[in-house]
């Protein structure tokens, strides 16, 4: 048969269209071979038919000779010894080439042979029944009584059941082109509508305003950045200016200063705490010692505010 070319491709290329139409309606038979003429294939038929007469005589010859070959090995079918060894004799001298010198020494043993030829056929026609016999019940294993007699007709039926399922095979395989192609042009387009989809995906109108979203979150970002970056800038510019560090260092100096009387008081009152101790006036201790106290923690405080204001 004929391979089965998509009808888009032959419309695509006309030239190839009619060579193409050509081929299979002058050229080829629908099984594939090859268009001949009335003469020829008259005398391809006269050929057929004298091929098919020479087979079925070589098979005649060499089913004859499978059963000399069966009746020389076994010694039930023969009534004589001497039968099976003279069948024997013959069947080998069938399967071997022989000189005519050699096939004048066994002139003796075909005419033998010949004498006794109803006895080794009837032993030949009893082989070749029982395998008939088997043959047709293979051919019909449903009919119990198969005896051999319809078994050409059998052999006919299944014959051309043969041909009509090659026939069917044969439409089966072109059905099976056409939905082959039916079905690379589905995957075609399942491949196109997916490459769409990815193309949509990646650089679509979603895509594109989400990356728009993106850049432009970066870019305030970035701006923010530079402002932040500049405010420092202005603040530390003012900081390092010569009225704030002035002032600054004056006030450091007074915190200085501060801190000085302080640590000068405290040490006046723990004198004066150290003079109480040594005279160890006992009136009023209390409430002296109370008031120390108090006076310390008070300029403990303000030390601590002083130290605070100084680190800032």
């Amino acid at each position: 048969m004929t391979s089965y070319v998509d009808p888009d491709v032959l419309s695509a290329n006309p030239k190839f269209q009619a060579l193409y139409r050509d081929i299979c309606v002058n050229k080829l038979n629908p099984d594939g071979t090859t268009k001949l003429d009335v003469k020829a294939q008259k005398d391809l038929d006269v050929f057929q038919e004298d091929l098919r007469k020479a087979r079925i005589t070589a098979a005649k010859r060499d089913l004859l000779k499978s059963y000399l070959h069966s009746v020389s090995y076994r010694s039930d079918e023969l009534p004589e010894e001497e039968l099976q060894e003279l069948v024997a004799i013959i069947s080998a001298t069938l399967d071997a080439q022989i000189s005519r010198e050699d096939s004048s020494l066994l002139r003796d043993d075909v005419a033998r042979f010949k004498e006794n030829i109803k006895p080794i056929s009837k032993s030949i026609w009893k082989l070749a029944l029982d395998d008939l016999v088997t043959l047709s019940r293979i051919s019909s294993p449903d009919s119990r009584h198969a005896d051999g007699e319809n078994l050409a007709l059998h052999i006919t039926s299944q014959t051309q059941t043969l041909r009509d399922a090659k026939d069917q095979l044969r439409n089966l395989r072109l059905e099976i082109s056409q939905e082959s192609s039916t079905l690379q042009k589905l995957y075609r387009k399942a491949i196109e509508a997916s490459v769409k989809i990815l193309e949509q995906t990646i650089h679509g109108s979603v895509s594109r305003s989400t990356k728009a979203k993106a850049e432009y979150l970066a870019t305030v970002a970035e701006g923010m950045d530079r402002k932040l970056q500049v405010s420092y800038q202005l603040l530390l510019a003012q900081t390092k200016s010569m009225d704030v560090e002035e002032a600054l260092k004056g006030k450091q100096e007074e915190l200085d200063r501060e801190g000085v009387m302080l640590r000068r008081k405290v040490r006046e009152v723990e004198g004066m705490l150290e003079e109480y101790r040594q005279e160890r006036v006992i009136e009023g201790i209390a409430k002296e010692y109370a008031e120390i106290l108090c006076e310390s923690s008070r300029i403990e405080a303000e030390i601590e505010r002083l130290l605070l204001q100084e680190s800032k």
